[in-house]
């Protein structure tokens, strides 16, 4: 009993056990070889860069096969770029032998001659591995590098690991594995990037193409530009003759006024003065003497008025009619007309009255001008409206102006002369009253030197209303005729 139990002790297991867990072991270590193979192409499948997808890629390969360093070249349009990793503790010595063997093999993998520059820019990888215990075996069997490259395609770059032992087929088979996945994922990034690249350049071919097409349409409209400009300034040149042809007649015009206009009562003032000087004059004549300084002062008025008229007329003419503005009341505007006609009115037969909208805004005007449109316009209507007819001044409100307005209930006017009424000169054929013909279209220069409009309407027989706007305190602004 005591000797089978001391041959039990002391027997060995057979042969074919220790083979059999070898084999789990290998086993084991493929499957999880396998396993980390799926995960690193998980990450290749979305591969953003270096940093972001290959780094956590090495580190999982770091996992299952300890590691020195890690050199990883890439080809790129302007050279090629290497960037290195390394392990904790690996001195400086020993990482110039790492890149200088790798080197050797990108040259040998490209076809580069030994003297040919690689132009490699180098990086340092961010992530470190982990520690590694020194070894002594050589650099050559503890390396393996291996080109990137695609079917039908030559090496774009080459990846080599160092190992912290010997490296065996099953490392070899698992590191050409993870090369060929990163191969295909930095190809399909830089076909994406040629296709970004070539897309550029159409946009910027099509960009180009755009501004050379609005080029050659702004010089197009620039030579349209010139040849208006050319044609503007003929059509210039010619509105200045005729302007210069306008201003001739215009003198002569003012001239024919003057001289038969202020003629007659000019004549009158010196008739009456030659009265007066005569110190014969009977007594039954000196009684008349109140009526004749009566004529002498209305035609001093009428001088005085055809003057200022003449002169308010060459202001027009030259865009030199100003206006003074300031805030007023309608309501005493018309006020005021109606005070400075109602004599003439009550001799005349006619009934003169207003209308007033009430709480209107103010207006910005200057207030003599307004009132001499006022003026022109009530006059004209006396003028022209029998004994015992009507002459009515309205103000209404309309929006950012108020409508002042003029009617009559006289003959009216011819529906062709309507257009023709604030012309310069310009007389209507059946106009009975003696006249300029200025006084509307000063009127008319007045109104839009205040920024308002002026109009009329009428029906033959049926009277006639003068309208005229002027901006309220929101809307106006001092201003110049133009």
């Amino acid at each position: 009993m005591t000797s089978r139990r001391r041959r039990a002790h002391g027997q060995t297991a057979p042969p074919g056990a220790a083979g059999a867990g070898a084999l789990v072991a290998a086993s084991a270590s493929a499957q999880q070889r396998l396993q980390h193979l799926y995960e690193i192409s998980k990450l290749f499948a979305c591969f953003e860069n270096i940093e972001q997808t290959f780094e956590p890629a090495l580190g999982i390969v770091a996992k299952a096969l300890p590691l020195r360093s890690a050199v990883l070249i890439e080809r790129e349009t302007d050279g090629s770029k290497m960037v290195v990793w390394r392990s904790e503790g690996q001195s400086a010595e020993e990482q110039r032998a790492v890149k200088a063997h790798v080197e050797v093999a990108y040259r040998y993998l490209v076809g580069a001659g030994a003297t040919e520059s690689l132009d490699l820019r180098e990086l340092a990888g961010k992530t470190a591995l982990p520690h590694s215990m020194e070894t002594d075996e050589r650099l050559g069997k503890r390396s393996i590098v291996i080109p990137l490259v695609v079917a039908n395609g030559s090496p774009f770059g080459a990846l080599a690991l160092e190992g912290a032992r010997s490296l065996d087929e099953t490392d070899l088979m698992f590191v050409n594995a993870i090369s060929n996945q990163l191969a295909m994922a930095l190809d399909r990034k830089r076909a994406w990037q040629v296709d970004i690249s070539r897309r550029e350049h159409a946009e910027r071919a099509r960009t180009y193409a755009e501004e050379m097409k609005a080029e050659a349409e702004r010089q197009r409209a620039c030579a349209e530009g010139l040849l208006e400009k050319f044609e503007a300034l003929a059509a210039a040149n010619a509105t200045l003759y005729r302007q210069e042809q306008q201003a001739v007649r215009v003198r002569e015009q003012i001239l024919a006024i003057v001289s038969h206009d202020l003629r007659n009562p000019l004549g009158t003032i010196l008739l009456t003065t030659a009265i007066l000087g005569k110190r014969s004059v009977p007594e039954e004549r000196r009684r008349g003497l109140s009526s004749g300084l009566e004529r002498i002062k209305r035609a001093a008025h009428r001088m005085q008025r055809l003057i200022e008229d003449l002169l308010d007329f060459a202001s027009i003419e030259t865009g030199r009619l100003a206006v003074s503005c300031e805030l007023h009341d309608a309501s005493g505007i018309i006020d005021e007309t109606l005070a400075s006609f109602e004599h003439t009115a009550q001799e005349s037969q006619l009934l003169l009255a207003a209308e007033v909208e009430p709480h209107l805004s103010q207006i910005s005007c200057d207030r003599d001008r307004i009132l001499q449109v006022l003026s022109n316009l009530v006059g004209n209507a006396v003028k022209v409206t029998a004994a015992g007819g009507h002459i009515t001044l309205r103000v209404e409100a309309r929006e950012r102006e108020l409508l002042f307005s003029v009617a009559d209930d006289g003959p009216g006017i011819r529906e062709d002369d309507l257009k023709h009424l604030f012309e310069r000169y310009w007389r209507g054929d059946d106009v009975e009253y003696k006249g300029t013909g200025l006084g509307l279209a000063i009127a008319a220069g007045i109104v839009m030197a205040h920024g308002g409009r002026i109009w009329a309407q009428s029906q033959l027989g049926h009277g006639a209303t003068f309208w005229f706007s002027v901006p309220t305190v929101e809307g106006s602004t001092t201003q110049q005729i133009n």
